[in-house]
């Protein structure tokens, strides 16, 4: 069929002999002729030709580029939502080296605390009889300085990162995740947190199964949060042993409990404390000796100490500002 044009009824004439609408010629001849002439004179040559009048979007051709332009978009969407190959095989195998060092660490770590508890226990047989004194003061200082386990009553107090704050971005890169870090818990919070505990009157804190002592350091590394540079995973709980009423009024009132409230207030952090009638928080196995007194045999004459020290580096960051009392046993 040739295509027709449709022609509107021209406007009359003004008495002046002028059209209304002949200041809008290219308005007026685009409603009069919506077919370019030059269109309406090929189609009426095809026609007259015995062809249809128009092309049309039928034809085989047209039909195999739009499949072939199709297959290429859907092909081109696929390899960029697919995770390259050699990338996924990288993470897995990093993945598996951590899982496999950590195992490693952990049996080395349960060796350590076999290993001193066999110490303690020939330190005993060796300092039993007359030196009762001494062993009672070597007790004392061992549960002072986190060297050994202790068991007694307190409070857990535990924090998580707010609700909705640990969505990540599709793939899987933190840096171009959706979510944000107000919502998170970072060390300097930990840090705040344990310190108002120690000031409450914890007598020993642990931290995930940590054991804190006046050498812990509680650091941000990346995304994790370490603790004697072991890293944890949320929720984080900390264990304080000590009168369980006691420790729950003077962390309200002092600025751990404030900082607390408000890390739940302002961020949502997930905040709770609830009392234990039985914590046991385990040895702390980092412990390094750097200065030691050997002394020598009293023969009469004063005898002069010798001091050996070794280098060994202090944490960047001390979590405690208070010193615990050792009045709780060790299992």
């Amino acid at each position: 069929m040739v295509p027709t044009s449709h022609r509107s009824e021209a406007p009359p004439p003004t008495p002046t002999g002028r059209r209304v609408d002949e200041s809008m010629t290219l308005l007026t001849s685009m409603m009069e002729r919506p077919l370019d002439p030059g269109y309406a004179a090929a189609a009426e040559r095809r026609v007259a030709a015995g062809l249809p009048a128009s092309t049309g979007f039928g034809t085989p051709v047209v039909v195999v580029a739009s499949a072939v332009v199709g297959l290429l978009l859907t092909f081109g969407a696929l390899a960029l939502r697919a995770p390259s190959t050699a990338a996924a095989k990288a993470k897995a195998d990093l993945v598996s080296q951590i899982e496999t060092r950590r195992a490693a660490s952990d049996r080395q770590e349960a060796t350590l605390r076999s290993r001193q508890a066999d110490i303690d226990r020939l330190q005993k047989e060796a300092l039993g009889g007359q030196q009762a004194a001494l062993q009672a003061r070597l007790d004392t200082l061992s549960l002072v300085s986190g060297s050994e386990a202790v068991t007694g009553k307190g409070v857990v107090l535990t924090l998580d990162n707010a609700a909705g704050s640990d969505s990540n971005s599709a793939d899987g890169n933190p840096r171009t995740g959706t979510g944000t870090d107000e919502g998170k818990v970072f060390s300097k919070d930990l840090q705040i947190v344990v310190n108002g505990l120690w000031e409450a009157g914890a007598e020993a804190i642990a931290v995930n199964g940590q054991r804190l002592t006046s050498r812990s350091a509680i650091r941000f590394a990346g995304e994790a949060i370490l603790v004697n540079y072991r890293p944890l995973t949320r929720p984080y709980r900390i264990s304080a042993i000590g009168d369980p009423s006691g420790l729950q009024t003077g962390f309200a009132e002092n600025d751990g409990g404030s900082y607390a409230r408000a890390l739940h207030d302002n961020y949502g952090i997930r905040v709770s404390m609830d009392t234990a009638d039985s914590l046991t928080l385990p040895a702390a196995a980092s412990l390094t000796v750097t200065e030691a007194t050997v002394p020598r045999p009293r023969t009469g004459a004063t005898a002069t100490p010798t001091r050996s020290r070794t280098n060994s580096p202090a944490p960047t960051q001390a979590t405690s500002t208070a010193t615990p009392s050792p009045s709780e046993t060790s299992p």
